[in-house]
């Protein structure tokens, strides 16, 4: 039996079921969540060279001026853009942004003059999702050969344009983007560990638009049943509320800390998402994030060095001390918002899920 001072090295209940990033996937309509399976699947994928432009430093004072704009002027598209590009900086941002623009116009130029909200949502989800001249007749679709998003690539809009296959991260930020620069109401919203679109027609009734499934109109009940959250959750709005402009640009900055977990830069993720979290406090992904450097990191100084905890020296166990002090805090703030860990149950059904789905394609 471990002695509770070697207990210190274990990790707290449900610590890394929940917390490896934000992984997510839907399939034809229906979503369960996925826990230790992302955590594996993240950790054994091919980690790409680190790339000679990544300025994690620069990447920060880009964030929080982003962050510190104005709400109302904030550009979603070029923050998505210019955040992609510190993923991958082969991205051109002046010409994805002149992509997109275009792609509006696009759709602009199929409507009747004052086509009201309704139509042009309805004609952005035809567009986006049914074979059309528009798409070149290749209808943007849901991504089965990487249904988690391991490969962190494939959350990026760039990729998405380009491979008609997306997820739960980039099919609804398509849609946001380019419902904004149409003039309809959609903006950001979040179930656990899935981004979906939240809609507000002209008469100002809500509706949630599930990307993954053609946007279509998704009611409250039925997402709390493919994603089961607490009351405590709904309450203290982690979930199901539409995100503003500044929470939907922290939305983003998560597939970034996604990246920088895989190259193992602990501290720059901790940097970023102290930054993030003032702008978003209710980001729980953010806070399972943070949490989830902080275990690295005690891994890395201590788990990976020392046998046993009596083996640390005395001038280093105060770092340990601190960084047990994180972790606690961490996943107690997330738990008090309602957060809890997946099941693995959710994970059988989300496997059986896509499954069904390959073996119908």
């Amino acid at each position: 039996m471990s002695s509770p001072a070697y207990r210190q090295f274990e990790l707290l209940p449900g610590s890394e079921a929940g917390v490896r990033i934000r992984d997510r996937a839907l399939s034809a309509g229906v979503r369960s969540l996925v826990g230790v399976l992302i955590a594996s699947v993240a950790l054994a994928s091919p980690v790409r060279a680190l790339p000679v432009a990544l300025d994690a430093d620069a990447n920060l004072r880009t964030i929080q001026a982003i962050l510190q704009t104005p709400e109302a002027d904030i550009d979603l598209a070029k923050a998505e853009v210019s955040i992609e590009h510190m993923i991958d900086p082969t991205v051109d941002v002046a010409r994805t942004l002149a992509q997109l623009d275009a792609m509006a116009t696009g759709i602009k130029s199929m409507l009747p003059i004052g086509a009201s909200s309704r139509l042009t949502m309805d004609a952005l989800r035809y567009h986006l999702y049914r074979p059309s001249p528009w798409n070149n007749n290749r209808p943007y679709s849901y991504d089965l050969s990487d249904p988690f998003g391991a490969n962190v690539h494939n959350k990026l809009l760039t990729t998405y344009i380009a491979s008609r296959k997306g997820n739960c991260v980039s099919m609804p930020m398509l849609f946001i983007v380019l419902g904004q620069k149409l003039g309809i109401d959609v903006t950001a919203s979040l179930a656990p560990n899935h981004v979906f679109v939240k809609y507000r027609d002209g008469d100002g009734k809500t509706y949630n638009l599930e990307t993954t499934s053609g946007a279509g109109f998704a009611r409250d009940v039925w997402m709390r049943q493919q994603s089961p959250m607490t009351d405590e959750a709904i309450a203290s709005g982690i979930y199901m509320r539409p995100l503003t402009r500044k929470e939907s640009v922290v939305v983003m900055v998560g597939t970034l800390l996604e990246y920088y977990d895989q190259q193992g830069l602990n501290d720059q993720i901790i940097a970023m998402a102290q930054v993030a979290h003032k702008f978003s406090p209710k980001d729980v992904e953010i806070i399972l994030q943070m949490r989830h450097a902080y275990f690295r990191l005690r891994q890395h100084e201590f788990v990976d060095k020392y046998a046993r905890p009596i083996d640390i020296p005395m001038n280093l166990r105060p770092r340990l001390t601190e960084l047990d002090g994180h972790l606690k805090g961490l996943y107690e703030q997330a738990y008090a918002l309602g957060w809890r860990p997946p099941d693995e149950s959710s994970e059988k059904r989300y496997l059986q899920t896509i499954s069904h789905a390959k073996s119908d394609h």
